[in-house]
């Protein structure tokens, strides 16, 4: 079964035409010419299908993607927008490039839009192993290559990796109400903040888990978050960033006797 209606449509309808070409061709020509008029017209409805679709057509084998967004929820379930970003993807063990790409927050689904449709296609989560989109790279952790269990499977934002890794696990909620002029809903944010050392993810909610994660370092780290003036309430991602960026390079300069 095709997983694009409009390709599916498109094949049959050059398979027909070249079906009654070929009917219409018996009259006039011989079995042997028959046969060369078919495979040759074969051949060119197989290449003009493959044109249709383009080169990646094994992406398009997921399942259609509905928009659930209710009227009255303000904003979007998306990263960064609602409208799809060239990006890249590796799925089912090939790259795709310059793929418009919408990454459902809410889902934690990877939607494929066909441009000349307006259908859009899910992939197959267990197939995709990482993608770009927004200039954020995703890579997809499971269970047992966690190696915490405060970890979940799914895609992570991979926001630096070095001797030590910080991952952003993005995520919104669809939160609604009842008001007196009918019903408010927003999607809300609730993103994790994760920090990979020693092969262990480390779930870090504060600048206090921080520092206890990065303990050897905790003189420095909090010398330098000061002299930078790292906010981690208000800019939280960018602080985590800073400090295990710069955990990292005084490890390098500095390295300590084990």
């Amino acid at each position: 079964m095709c997983g694009l209606k409009s390709a599916c449509k498109a094949l049959w309808g050059i398979t027909l035409l070249l079906y009654v070409i070929a009917a219409g061709s018996a009259f006039a020509q011989g079995a042997a010419a028959d046969t060369a008029f078919l495979q040759s017209s074969k051949a060119q409805a197989v290449a003009a299908y493959k044109k249709a679709l383009g080169a990646q057509t094994q992406l398009y084998n997921g399942t259609e993607y509905v928009d659930y967004k209710l009227p009255y929820f303000e904003g979007h379930q998306f990263f960064a927008s609602n409208a799809a970003e060239n990006g890249h993807v590796f799925y089912d063990g090939t790259w795709y490039t310059d793929v418009p790409i919408l990454y459902d927050l809410v889902r934690d689904e990877v939607i494929i839009p066909y441009s000349t449709t307006g259908l859009k296609m899910k992939l197959i989560g267990s197939k995709i192993d990482t993608f770009q989109v927004h200039d954020h790279l995703y890579v997809r952790l499971q269970p047992d290559s966690a190696g915490a269990t405060a970890l979940q499977p799914g895609f992570y934002d991979l926001l630096y990796s070095g001797d030590t890794q910080f991952l952003m696990k993005r995520i919104k909620q669809m939160e609604d109400r009842a008001t007196q002029d009918g019903m408010e809903g927003e999607f809300r944010n609730v993103d994790k903040y994760f920090i990979k050392k020693d092969g262990v993810y480390h779930q870090v909610g504060s600048k206090r888990a921080v520092y206890r994660v990065l303990e050897d370092r905790k003189k420095e780290l909090k010398k330098f978050a000061s002299s930078q003036q790292l906010k981690f309430r208000k800019e939280k991602e960018a602080a985590i960033l800073a400090i295990v960026t710069y955990y990292d390079s005084l490890a390098a300069a500095q390295p300590q006797d084990k």
